[in-house]
């Protein structure tokens, strides 16, 4: 009998020579095609060139990286952009629609599309004790709707009781929508999701049932954002994930967070976020869910989504050069991450040199031992232009917060890293008011008396093995 091989007049060891020889050249062909695709992006010079070299040098490990770390571009819904102006025209019906004023303001509404409206009632929520105790009682008396998305949520204590409100309520006939992002939330066990959907809860993955392919290629936008919609008249928003670590005790490290609780106006912006993403993650519109709210309170907010999809530059990018360049007295910031892009870092340091007090709080210790180190990076050249670094001593600092002057500041999940100015899907509240200022600027004040200023020599008496290390991390902070 005649076997495949004889029949194309090939010997064993030639069929494998020549398979092989395929693969190399199909192989080293999606780098030269995948190179072309990276030079037409949107990356930096640096970064094209740096794609493009490994895709054709490297294919074996680059190609795969790329197909990660390079995906596609994600676009908007037009449904969704039409029922945010149909809220906008409810709004301005109500008086509850400003015009934009400030030059940030008039910036924003034309990259996000969200209007600032006032009109609302903010309440700080200062750690994570108070956050959930608040957030779990917004759930059990809620009556139509929970709209819920975490980037973490854990199988622990508290992760059991958001889960166990969640059930009562779809049993008692609320409906209940949940995103969590697969990266963040990785550790959460099958049987969690599956006590949800049994009780009747709606839960997807922020990728949602794709094949499998599209899904990994996006897994590197991540949706970062943590929001809660009540009945569409009350929204909560920050940087707390779902876990047991936001919580004290004498246990276990500590981690210092902040959300805020809002009604009025700005809760509708909310609900539409919510509803871009739950559209993104399943091709399903339930904009039926959406009620506009009136105002009941007086302060001026404006929602600021930002992420991957931003065309033509990352909003929360634009808005933390907007805030440097417009700051006049002080430029106070939080963030757990400090891995600013060159823009940022020259916009701080600009505000400093020209008498600014710009103050920026990070912890002592990291939790991602690569962003620490890069961190370090920055020491010298910030603090030699005036900038005040200031490390958190009780515990972790995870809140991501803003203050400007003394009429603007936000809170939200966006950190000072590259990350969350290019990939992940972030979430910030801007208020520009006097009093929410003020509320804000106390709680960064009393975060500020419990660190202590990092100085130069925390970079130059570092040893050569963690100065080199961290030169290292620097490299790789575009993926950090």
């Amino acid at each position: 009998m005649t076997s495949p091989l004889q029949f194309l007049h090939l010997s064993p060891g030639s069929f494998w020579s020549t398979t092989l020889a395929g693969l190399v050249f199909l192989v080293h062909l999606s780098g030269i095609a995948l190179a072309i695709h990276a030079l037409c992006r949107e990356h930096s010079p640096q970064g094209t060139i740096a794609w493009m070299l490994g895709l054709i040098l490297l294919p074996w490990i680059t190609v795969p990286l790329y197909l990660v770390l390079g995906a596609a571009r994600i676009r908007r819904h037009t449904s969704i952009r039409l029922l945010r102006e149909s809220i906008q025209n409810f709004l301005c019906q109500h008086g509850a629609w400003d015009a934009p004023t400030s030059q940030i303001s008039r910036t924003l509404t034309h990259c996000t599309g969200y209007s600032p409206c006032s009109g609302n009632d903010v309440h700080l929520l200062r750690d994570g004790n108070d956050t959930y105790r608040n957030l779990l009682q917004a759930i059990r008396n809620a009556q139509h709707s929970i709209l819920l998305e975490f980037f973490i949520i854990r199988n622990d204590r508290v992760g059991i009781r958001l889960r166990k409100a969640l059930e009562d309520r779809a049993r008692a006939g609320v409906q209940v929508y949940v995103i969590y992002d697969e990266v963040g939330s990785h550790k959460l066990p099958a049987g969690y999701l599956r006590h949800l959907r049994r009780a009747g809860v709606r839960i997807t993955s922020f990728n949602g049932k794709r094949f499998w392919l599209s899904s990994i290629l996006r897994l590197n936008y991540r949706n970062h954002r943590k929001l809660v919609v009540i009945d569409s008249r009350e929204a909560y928003l920050g940087s707390l994930n779902i876990g047991l670590e936001y919580t004290r005790s004498a246990r276990r490290t500590y981690w210092r967070d902040t959300f805020v609780r809002l009604r009025g106006p700005v809760v509708s912006q909310c609900l539409v976020s919510f509803l871009d993403d739950w559209q993104r993650a399943t091709g399903e519109n339930i904009s039926h869910l959406s009620t506009p709210c009136a105002p009941q309170g007086g302060t001026r907010c404006q929602l600021i989504p930002s992420g991957p999809d931003d065309i033509p530059v990352n909003t929360w990018r634009l808005t933390l050069l907007e805030l440097a360049a417009t700051a006049k007295e002080r430029l106070w910031l939080a963030s757990p991450y400090f891995v600013p892009d060159e823009a940022v870092q020259s916009a701080l340091c600009g505000a400093a040199l020209r008498g600014v007090d710009v103050r920026v709080l990070i912890p002592r210790r990291g939790d991602s031992i690569a962003a620490h180190l890069a961190m370090l990076t920055y020491i010298p050249g910030m603090i030699a232009c005036g900038v005040h670094l200031l490390a958190y001593e009780p515990g972790f600092l995870h809140e991501k917060v803003c203050v400007k002057d003394a009429d603007s500041s936000s809170i939200g999940t966006a950190n000072l890293d590259e990350r969350s100015m290019r990939l992940n899907f972030e979430l910030t509240l801007l208020m520009e008011d006097t009093s929410a200022t003020a509320g804000v600027a106390a709680m960064l004040e009393q975060d500020m008396a419990e660190a202590s200023p990092i100085t130069p020599d925390r970079w130059h008496k570092a040893a050569l093995i963690t100065r080199l290390m961290a030169n290292c991390c620097r490299l790789l902070s575009p993926a950090l």
